[in-house]
Formats: C-alpha cells, sequence, structure tokens
C-alpha cells in the first residue's frame, strides 16, 4: 500500500470517530432533556381522607405512565390511576391536563356497614313490623338487612301488636352489626257478650268460658267461637294491637234452622213466609211457629203454619183454587166484543172471567179500535164499557191543534170551519164583478201555515236560488204557480204524506183531493180564515167591517206610499215600503199573520168567472183540474184600495210576481168523507 493511501485510510477512520462521538453526544443531551421533561410533569396525588391515604396502593393502567410512590410521570397523554386502601372502595381515575406537574386531589368512599337486626317471635305477626331509620320508612318485614354508611343510627320499631321499640346502633365500615331483640306484647282486653246468655266462647279453638265474659290477651290475630244449644255457631276474627287495645263482641246467635221444600200449584206466584216474599231456598228456626203463604193473581190464597222441633227438611204443597170475577161489557155503538183473541159477539155481555188479567178489544167496521185491560174480582161486579170514535174522530181527538214541521213551517188546525157566503154583493163599495156570491160549506178540517212561505224555507226546497231570494225571514215572492204546487209535494214526500198534486214536467195536470198531501189553500178556505175564522160573524175585511184599519194590522200602501203608488191609505203606517219579515203585524182573529197584506197570495184554484148556480152550496170547493191560470188572493204592500184591501177581492194570474207569495194547508184526514 502506498504512503498516500495510508494517510488516507487513517483520515477516513479518524472522521468515522467524530460522526460516532458527534451522535454519542446529541443522543446524550435528547436523553438528558426527555428525562428532566418528564420529571419536570411529575403528578402528586392526594388521597383523602387521611386514613386512607396512609395506606393507599397507587399504580397506572395505561401504556404510556409510570408511578413512584403517590407520584405519577406521564410519557404522552393524560395518565389512568387505580387507587386502592382498606376500608374503602377502589377507585380509577384520569389525571387530567390541569393537573399535570402538580397536585391531583382524589377521595375514597369508604366501604358499607351491614346491619341485620332479628325480633324473637311468631313470623306470622311480625311481618306487619314497619321500620324506621333515622325518621325515614325503610320497608315492612319481619327483619331488617341492608347496607348502611358508617355512622350512627336511631332506629324505630312498629308492630301493631307489640309497644313500639327505640334503638341506638353504631355503624362501621366494611363490618357487620347483627342483632337479636324481644319486643313487649301488648296487653289487651277482650269483653264478649252473646244472646242468647251462656253461650261458650273458644279463642283459637281453646274454651275460655262463658258469655258474658272479660279476658286479658296479648296483641295478636285470633280466632273467636260462640256456640249454644240449638243454635247457629257464630265465628269472628279480630286483632288485639296497641292502637286498639280493648275490644268488645256482641253476638246475637241464630237457631238451627230447618230447611222447606215447597210444591206450588199453580206455579209463578207468590210465596210470604213469615210477612216476607221468599226468593230463594228457605230455612226457618225451629221451636217457633212460622207462617207460609202461597198467593197468584187469579186464585184464592192459601195460609199454612208449622213449627219445626229439628233441623229436619219438610216438603209443604200448595194446591192453589181459581178465582172468577162477573164483568159488564159494552161499547157505544154496539161494537164486537174480543176478549183474549176469542170472539164475544157485538151485543152487551155479562161474562164471568177468571181473576187474571183480561184483554178486551172492541171493533167495528170504520171505527178506531179500542183496546182495554181488567182484572176480574170475586169481591165485586165490574164494568167496561166503551166509545168508539170514527177513524176521522180519532184523528181529529190526537191531532195538534199547532205543530211545527220541517223548515220551522207553524201550522194551525182549524176544525170543520162550516158556513161562508164567498164574495160580496153589487152594492158592496170596491165591488168588481168577478167577486161571485155563493154559499160554501167546509166541512173537512185543514191545517193552514200560520205564516206566509218565507225565502229560507222556499230556499232549501231549491237549494240553488237561495242566493237570489233574499232575507230569509221575508217571504218568497215571483213564483209561478206550479212552482208552489211542487214545493207543497215536496213537503209532503218529507212527511211520507200522499201527493196531492199530479205533476209531470214541472207542471201540475190534475190532483188527488182525497190525501192529506201538502198543498195551496182553497179559494173558499183562505176567505173563510180572512172573513170567518175566530169571529162570530162574517166581516167585510179581515180585520172587521170598518173601513179605517186599525194601528199594525197589516202592511199595506200606506203613507210612506204617497207618490209612489196610485193609491194609498191616507193617515196610516205600518214601517214598510215593501215586504216586511213574517210575522211583523199583529196576530189576525184566525190566529194567522198577514192575511190582511204584506203579500198576495196563490191559492189552489182555477181562476174562472162562470157565475155560480143560484141557491146551490158547495162543499169543500176545490175548483177545475186544470185551467190557464190560477187565483189570487188578498192584499199586498202596494194596495191602497178598497176594492184589494177586500178579502172577497180575486184576480187571476199565470206568472209570477214580486208582491205574491203563498202559505202552505193540507187536509187533516185524506178520506173522502169526514
Amino acid at each position: 500500500m502506498s504512503q498516500f493511501n495510508k494517510k488516507l485510510e487513517k483520515a477516513q477512520s479518524r472522521q468515522k470517530r467524530i460522526y460516532i462521538l458527534s451522535g454519542l453526544v446529541v443522543t446524550s443531551i435528547f436523553l438528558l432533556v426527555a428525562v428532566l421533561l418528564i420529571y419536570s410533569r411529575g403528578t402528586r396525588v392526594e388521597v383523602m381522607p387521611l386514613e386512607a391515604g396512609n395506606l393507599a396502593t397507587i399504580s397506572t393502567i395505561d401504556s404510556f405512565s409510570f408511578n413512584a410512590g403517590n407520584v405519577v410521570y406521564s410519557l404522552a397523554g393524560n395518565p389512568v390511576i387505580n387507587v386502592s386502601s382498606p376500608g374503602f372502595k377502589d377507585a380509577t381515575e384520569t389525571i387530567g391536563s390541569i393537573y399535570l406537574g402538580k397536585n391531583f386531589p382524589l377521595e375514597l368512599s369508604e366501604l358499607p356497614g351491614h346491619l341485620v337486626i332479628n325480633i324473637l317471635g311468631d313470623k306470622n305477626s311480625l311481618l306487619k313490623t314497619s321500620w324506621k331509620i333515622n325518621g325515614r320508612v325503610t320497608t315492612r318485614s319481619a327483619m331488617l338487612d341492608l347496607e348502611l354508611e358508617a355512622g350512627t343510627y336511631t332506629i324505630n320499631i312498629n308492630n301493631p301488636f307489640f309497644l313500639p321499640k327505640e334503638l341506638t346502633v353504631e355503624i362501621k365500615r366494611h363490618e357487620k352489626t347483627k342483632l337479636q331483640i324481644a319486643l313487649q306484647p301488648v296487653n289487651g282486653r277482650l269483653k264478649v257478650f252473646s244472646r242468647p246468655v251462656g253461650a261458650e266462647v273458644f279463642l283459637n279453638e281453646k274454651l275460655l268460658g262463658k258469655t258474658p265474659l272479660e279476658n286479658s290477651q296479648n296483641g295478636g290475630v285470633y280466632s273467636l267461637r260462640i256456640t249454644a244449644d240449638n243454635y247457629v255457631d257464630s265465628i269472628d276474627k279480630f286483632e288485639i294491637t296497641h292502637a286498639n287495645s280493648k275490644l268488645k263482641r256482641s253476638y246475637h246467635l241464630a237457631r238451627i234452622q230447618a230447611r222447606i221444600i215447597p210444591k206450588l200449584t199453580p206455579k209463578g206466584g207468590r210465596l210470604i213466609v213469615n210477612g216476607s216474599l221468599s226468593k230463594g231456598p228457605i230455612f226457618l228456626s225451629t221451636n217457633v211457629e212460622h207462617q207460609l203463604i202461597y198467593m197468584k193473581h187469579g186464585y184464592y190464597p192459601s195460609t199454612k203454619k208449622i213449627k219445626f222441633l229439628s233441623d229436619q227438611e219438610k216438603e209443604i204443597s200448595f194446591q192453589l183454587k181459581p178465582e172468577f170475577g162477573k164483568v159488564i161489557i159494552s161499547s157505544l155503538p154496539p161494537a164486537t166484543i174480543w176478549i183474549n183473541n176469542k170472539d164475544y159477539g157485538n151485543n152487551a155481555i155479562t161474562v164471568s172471567l177468571p181473576a187474571v188479567t183480561q184483554q178486551i178489544v172492541f171493533k167495528k167496521k170504520g171505527h178506531r179500535s179500542v183496546s182495554k185491560t181488567i182484572n176480574p174480582t170475586s169481591k165485586f161486579l165490574q164494568k167496561v164499557s166503551a166509545k168508539l170514535l170514527t177513524e176521522y174522530q180519532a184523528r181529529l181527538q190526537e191531532a195538534p191543534r199547532e205543530l211545527t214541521i220541517q223548515n220551522a213551517i207553524k201550522l194551525k188546525l182549524f176544525i170543520k170551519p162550516g158556513h161562508l157566503k164567498m164574495g160580496a154583493p153589487r152594492s158592496e163599495k170596491g165591488q168588481r164583478a168577478n167577486e161571485f156570491q155563493k154559499k160554501i160549506k167546509l166541512t173537512k178540517s185543514f191545517y193552514a201555515s200560520i205564516f206566509e212561505i218565507t225565502n229560507g224555507q222556499y230556499g232549501k226546497f231549491k237549494p240553488s236560488l237561495k242566493k237570489s231570494l233574499g232575507a230569509d225571514n221575508i217571504p218568497v215572492t215571483s213564483i209561478d204557480w206550479n212552482e208552489a204546487a211542487s214545493f207543497c209535494n215536496w213537503l209532503s214526500k218529507n212527511e211520507g204524506l200522499q201527493f196531492f198534486y199530479k205533476i209531470e214536467n214541472g207542471r201540475v195536470n190534475g190532483f188527488n183531493k182525497n190525501t192529506d198531501g201538502y198543498r195551496l189553500l182553497s179559494e173558499a178556505e183562505w176567505e173563510w180564515l180572512s172573513r170567518m175564522a175566530g169571529k162570530i160573524k162574517q166581516t167585510t175585511f179581515s180585520w172587521g167591517n170598518e173601513m179605517i184599519i186599525p194601528p199594525n194590522a197589516a202592511n199595506i200602501a200606506d203613507e210612506g206610499a204617497k207618490g209612489k203608488m196610485t193609491f194609498y191609505v191616507p193617515n196610516y203606517n205600518d214601517g214598510y215600503l215593501s215586504a216586511a219579515p213574517v210575522g211583523s203585524f199583529k196576530k189576525e182573529p184566525s190566529g194567522l199573520y198577514d192575511i190582511a197584506g204584506n203579500v198576495s197570495e196563490w191559492v189552489h184554484d182555477i181562476y174562472s168567472i162562470m157565475p155560480p148556480m143560484e141557491d146551490t152550496i158547495s162543499e169543500n170547493p176545490l175548483g177545475a183540474e186544470s185551467g190557464p191560470s190560477h187565483v189570487v188572493k188578498g192584499a199586498n204592500f202596494r194596495s191602497g184600495s178598497i176594492t184589494i184591501l177586500r178579502p172577497s177581492y180575486r184576480e187571476g194570474l199565470t206568472t209570477g210576481r214580486d208582491d205574491v207569495g203563498f202559505r202552505v194547508g193540507r187536509y187533516l184526514y185524506g178520506g173522502k168523507n169526514e
């Protein structure tokens, strides 16, 4: 090797040693800094209480921490430690960052002590023991077994059969305290009385003596039995407690009873035993007389008296005799008499009937049957009579004089109105040529609506028109006669009545005068209501015969119509220029409203100017079944002349008008004759 190479190798070796030495120096410095850093972050763990800290054992349980005694060092993160000390619960805690390098306080909890208290005595009685610890109720049991923190405790023991007891107990941690105590029994007094006197008294099946007696007993639950010859034992249970230590018991013993088996003919009656109704098995006391009565409606009662000498079982038989009573039965007019669905003929009869409820029915063609019940008796003669009504008479008797139907339409019943002279003589002021005088006889009772039909009522029939009709309480107007008739049929449909009008494609082509369906009032009915109803004599006007209109009599053309109407009534003010709400004016003698005014009214009849035959009486006239126009009756808010204000005024219209409305009616009875 050349001298140069040797020098070069020597230089390289020296350079290598320098690098190694430098690395060792740097590593030593790093380790020194790390050790100084770790020891500068040592955390002292202070375990409390002092007694626990003196014996505490500390260990780290994570990979980056260690401890030297009670100082904990952490290489990274927050150390997790476990601390244990005799008599205290172990604790595992994480030391937070704020405690690193400082003191970390840790308090250990004491281990509890164990207290067991047993009471000497009967376990069943001790189950009702209640326990209090320092005034707090803990449990109800025969013994106390629980863990408590170390300390001094006041124990209260309360059992209803013993005197209360209080204890003071010292509990040490992690130690068991076991006590066994005896409670002092309650000293009770028991008094026992009985009827009869001298009954034997057994307490818990041990003979105490005979009544009356007084005895001392400790607290507890007892069974008492009272027994005497020929009497049923009486058994009782009671408790003697410190809250109720003095007891008084009285017993009324029942006699030993015998059982009665009744045989009753006929069945279904009532058996009275010593004045009380028997409802189940019958047991009667011995050596006492008893009275039994068996009775059934329709039979004579039977009475028996019995006495039993022992607790025997005995059969008692009753055989009742049927009872009959005489009854006289008749009717007016004579009718067929049916008794319990058996025909007895159509003459008055005298019959002997069983003294049970009898159903008697009187039947006669064309009349409403009458049913009556009777209970015949042998004690006296009875009479049963009946007055039969025709179907019409019966319906009339049942019919309400006023009623309210659908849509709040109120109706009033007019019974067989009677005679009327329609129209007016030529001499009457305001008379028109079409007001023919004719004699009318109204024999069919009918209902008439008390008020004119309103917008609200008509709107329920034609909901599509409701918004255009106006206020609900104003009379409906501007509808034609066929629409008014259709409204009547709609009412009949809703009431379950037969239609009065025959309608096809919205037009009336006839009517059935024998139905009780709703319709427009006839012209004769309307004029009778205005001129005759509620009056002694027929009048010229609705209010009477005087031309001067009484105040608040009707809505007509008054002073307010001056200059607006051709005719008006001077010195009269009704407060309305157009139709008024129905019922705004005084009730008329008929009991209806607004016959004299407000709006004119469609009636049922075809308008005709054919004079009637002289000296004829029209009975319940309804006019022809078809014609080009119909009659409108009555004045309205535009009426101001004598001619129109008279109820005999009539006109014929084919279409509706804004001052024409209507009211409805119907026959009470739909038959041909009433």
